[in-house]
């Protein structure tokens, strides 16, 4: 094998490692923003469950008849997942939908971003 083959395997796999480390960075960082959470209802909006941390509401669960739509507010959580990790919009709702699933235990949701988590 040339030496250049060696250079560009060995970019290859530095660049594996680098995407497997930022997943890891990604999930601690979510997992960060789920400790502590407190959990509230509003009488005028009984469908939905807010989840707050230090006087932010960072995400909301909202029931319909057949979905479960779980909010994230775009500034604290989804414009974070898209600019420093470089998820497009689908990704950041894989990603979203999978930790909510696995560590809030809710069952299948529908993430969303939204800009008016602060106004409800």
């Amino acid at each position: 094998m040339e030496i250049k083959e060696k250079i560009k395997e060995l970019e290859k796999q530095i660049e594996k490692l680098k995407k497997e480390y930022q997943k890891e960075e990604m999930k601690e960082w979510f997992k960060s923003l789920l400790n502590g959470l407190k959990i509230g209802i509003n009488d005028n909006n009984p469908n939905s469950v807010y989840y707050k941390k230090n006087g932010e509401i960072f995400f909301v669960l909202r029931q319909d008849s057949e979905k479960k739509y779980f909010y994230c507010d775009y500034y604290l959580v989804w414009d974070v997942l898209q600019n420093k990790y470089k998820l497009n919009y689908y990704e950041t709702q894989a990603f979203i939908k999978s930790m909510v699933e696995q560590h809030l235990k809710l069952g299948v949701v529908t993430p969303e971003r939204t800009l008016f988590l602060k106004k409800i």
